[in-house]
């Protein structure tokens, strides 16, 4: 995904002026890429360096004069990462700009870097130069009341962030269904002390990597006393050792009076708070999502998380270059109250993007109000797309293609005005060049670890499920 950031300055510009900014930040080895160009078409009409300036000069002012248009509309500077731009809006004004990606490191310091040179280059001429101003894409209103209802739960959101590197990692294990099958067993057991349904050998528990869970802080293992009558839980232990004092005791077994010391001792599985915290509401699905937001780039500040409602379903919102993004989630079936409660959400929140996720079955009655949904809308004259994924990684991928056009169209709104200057578009060319970054990113990443044998990474994740999607 691209990012765009621009800042403005008030600045009156004429034909001579527009070209001698874009020569002197050549000579300060910023190279203008679209001027490079046309001086070295100059170069080959008149077969040499004489006179070149003389043509550029020549034009500029015919075009100015005959066409009524300028003949200097802007520039790009390309470097190995990021492009910057200027673009003269009018007579009165330019806005400096950068696209750059997630990895980009320090891209505003480098458009303010850029912004003060061009700002100091024209006080030069001992002009008055006001300072820059940012432009930011106005906030959806729908997602600035999104994130005020945020605000009313600061507690909630406060937990979620002290933990949210335990919560990323165990959300993560939580994608395999088994997974979370097992461990809904293993709460209930726990909660009825049925000791049978948390022995660490239970043929339930050889279906599901334990390691990784209790790695991840899902579970962890206990030392459990139980009835050898009944099989009913008398009390547990964090630990073996916590052991030999119960049992060097007079304590008697609740169900059948026997010493506690001639009862069955076994490790069980118990799963922990955080696990029982993410499986409730099904809100280990928003931390991934939340997560895969991050990953894409998308900035903290940008993301709301609603509060859970006790009703198993998870809400969160994103605004990416002023367009928002509401995503709802549910650990179960897209059923048709569901499918009813995210409607009425995304007329809420005005939200132009609707993603649902659903890690079970779409009921038939929920597609089709869901679709009659994204028709009313479109009908309407309204841009909205609308997604359904039934896992965490589809979702992933169908939000990174969403957002990719979102900023690939406000790429294009920002860079059209340079595609007469070129002959081309603009943010064709500027898009292809990062899709060629990122091919070329796998290839040398190939490269440095081949000479590491001892380094092996992550095997691939599950078979990912099949995923429906209604994008009219």
């Amino acid at each position: 995904m691209l990012f765009l950031e621009s800042k403005a300055l008030n600045h009156a510009f004429h034909a001579a002026g527009k070209t001698r900014l874009l020569q002197e930040l050549q000579e300060r080895e910023i190279v203008p890429l679209i001027r490079s160009y046309r001086l070295r078409c100059f170069e080959d009409v008149l077969l040499g360096l004489d006179h070149v300036n003389e043509m550029e000069a020549t034009l500029a002012s015919s075009n100015d004069s005959t066409l009524a248009e300028p003949f200097v509309r802007g520039d790009l500077f390309c470097f190995e990462d990021y492009i910057l731009f200027l673009v003269f809006e009018d007579d009165e004004s330019i806005r400096a700009g950068i696209v750059y990606e997630a990895r980009t490191p320090e891209p505003f310091r480098k458009l303010d870097s850029f912004c003060q040179e061009v700002r100091s280059l024209l006080a030069q001429n001992g002009a008055f130069i006001t300072e820059w101003q940012t432009s930011t894409p106005a906030m959806p209103q729908g997602f600035r009341t999104f994130v005020e209802r945020q605000d009313a739960d600061s507690l909630y959101t406060s937990l979620r962030k002290e933990t949210m590197s335990k919560r990323i990692l165990a959300a993560s294990k939580l994608e395999d269904e088994s997974a979370r099958v097992f461990l809904r067993t293993a709460r209930n057991a726990h909660e009825e002390g049925y000791a049978a349904k948390l022995l660490t050998g239970h043929t339930e528990s050889q279906q599901v990597p334990i390691q990784r869970l209790e790695d991840a802080g899902l579970v962890e293992r206990e030392v459990q006393i139980s009835c050898r009558k009944t099989g009913h839980a008398l009390f547990r232990l964090p630990n073996p050792h916590a052991l030999a004092v119960v049992t060097v005791s007079d304590a008697t077994c609740s169900e059948c009076g026997a010493p506690v010391a001639d009862e069955n001792v076994e490790e069980v599985i118990a799963p922990t708070q955080l696990a029982s915290s993410l499986l409730e509401d099904g809100s280990w699905l928003v931390s991934r999502i939340h997560f895969l937001l991050r990953e894409m780039g998308v900035p903290e500040r940008e993301i709301a998380v609603g509060p859970a409602e006790g009703t198993g379903y998870g809400q969160l919102m994103a605004n990416i270059c002023g367009e928002s993004f509401l995503i709802v989630t549910r650990d179960g079936d897209l059923t048709p109250a569901f499918a009813r409660w995210a409607i009425d959400l995304e007329i809420d929140t005005e939200a132009s993007h609707l993603v649902i996720v659903a890690t079970g079955r779409i009921h038939k009655e929920a597609g089709v109000l869901l679709q009659n949904h994204s028709r009313r809308r479109v009908s309407g004259g309204q841009d909205f797309e609308m997604i359904v994924a039934d896992d965490a990684a589809t979702a992933g991928r169908e939000l990174e293609a969403a957002l990719e056009r979102v900023s690939q169209r406000v790429v294009a709104e920002q860079l059209c005005v340079l595609d007469g200057s070129i002959g081309f578009s603009v943010s064709r060319l500027v898009l292809t060049k990062f899709q060629l970054l990122r091919a070329k990113a796998p290839q040398e990443a190939e490269v440095i670890t081949e000479p590491e044998p001892e380094f092996e990474p992550p095997s691939a994740p599950l078979t990912l499920a099949a995923h429906a999607e209604f994008n009219v």
